[in-house]
């Protein structure tokens, strides 16, 4: 199987290069990656249940989508990448809203992204994929009573785009 590149960039979003993603998360290396946030019509937000076969944040709750940006890739594509292989929403276009560095290191890798966010309203199904093992539905006011509640039960890539998102709505 031929390994997933991924462009290398500085914090400033610039490419530097091109790295292989295994590498690029056991060296460190910034990269970039894509969430999605997917609303229905009555304000809820879907939350993915990741697998935990996943070496970031394995049975975890995470963002709808969620993916590396390819290397040669925009970030919109690769939302509409992810929105199609996870959630089985196809031709559908997410609306962007913000860019932000995440790092997170542990013992088996080192993660360091430049995350871009965006929003989808949807209202047809979601098809969830293997790379989750399930999803929901949660009102937000629901959604920040749970993670107030037990934070270690989601993604901190999730917390931190969440918290700002929150920010940016001013919810």
């Amino acid at each position: 199987m031929a390994r997933e590149l991924v462009d290398a960039v500085d914090r400033k979003d610039k490419k530097i290069g091109t790295i292989a993603k295994d590498i690029a998360h056991s060296k460190g290396t910034i990269h970039r990656a894509a969430h999605v946030f997917v609303f229905n019509k009555k304000g809820e937000i879907f939350l993915q249940k990741r697998s935990k076969r996943k070496l970031l944040a394995p049975g975890l709750l995470d963002s709808s989508c969620a993916g590396h940006v390819l290397a040669g890739e925009s970030y919109q594509k690769a939302a509409a990448r992810e929105l199609k292989e996870e959630l089985g929403i196809k031709k559908a276009k997410a609306k962007f809203l913000f860019k932000s560095l995440f790092i997170k290191k542990t013992r088996t890798y080192h993660n360091r992204e430049i995350i871009a966010l965006f929003e989808l309203d949807w209202n047809g199904k979601v098809k969830i994929s293997s790379e989750a093992s399930s999803g929901k539905w949660i009102m937000i006011a629901k959604l920040r009573k749970e993670i107030g509640e037990k934070p270690e039960d989601f993604g901190s890539a999730f917390l931190k785009l969440f918290r700002k998102f929150l920010k940016l709505k001013k919810a």
